[in-house]
């Protein structure tokens, strides 16, 4: 299933830096060009593996949009669970096209879930509200 490209217009200029985590090449490309476009430094990540090894490079990263189905057998809800125990400060939005996804994580004040096809231009308004909720955590 692939994103739908939204008639809203990008938000102002961020300074944020997006991990994207998706195994299927025109959806990670498609949603990397539009959350270009929103302003955001994307960096991209086809698995968990690769995921985690840009978190272990150091690499500063404020928010992340990931499938949960990914390749391997670890998914979107192992790298949400390792990033709530190392990296509890970071936003996650997870997506899936199977309708039961959003069960299959806890959904809290930093962890959301957009079911796919998903609307780009909500989803870079959801990431920026998430930032917003993060940024003014204690």
């Amino acid at each position: 299933m692939n994103p739908v490209v939204s008639s809203l217009r990008p938000e102002p200029p961020s300074k944020f830096t997006l991990l994207l985590v998706e195994d299927d090449f025109f959806t990670r490309w498609t949603a990397a060009q539009y959350l270009r476009a929103a302003e955001f430094t994307v960096v991209e990540a086809i698995s968990v593996d690769e995921a985690l090894t840009v978190f272990l490079s150091g690499k500063l990263i404020d928010v992340v949009f990931s499938d949960l189905n990914l390749p391997g057998d670890r998914g979107g809800d192992f790298l949400s669970a390792w990033l709530e125990k190392h990296r509890p400060h970071i936003p996650v939005l997870l997506t899936s096209g199977r309708t039961d996804g959003a069960a299959l994580i806890g959904l809290n004040r930093l962890r959301r879930f957009v079911l796919k096809p998903y609307d780009l231009g909500e989803v870079a308004q959801l990431l920026r509200r998430m930032l917003d909720r993060g940024m003014t955590m204690p």
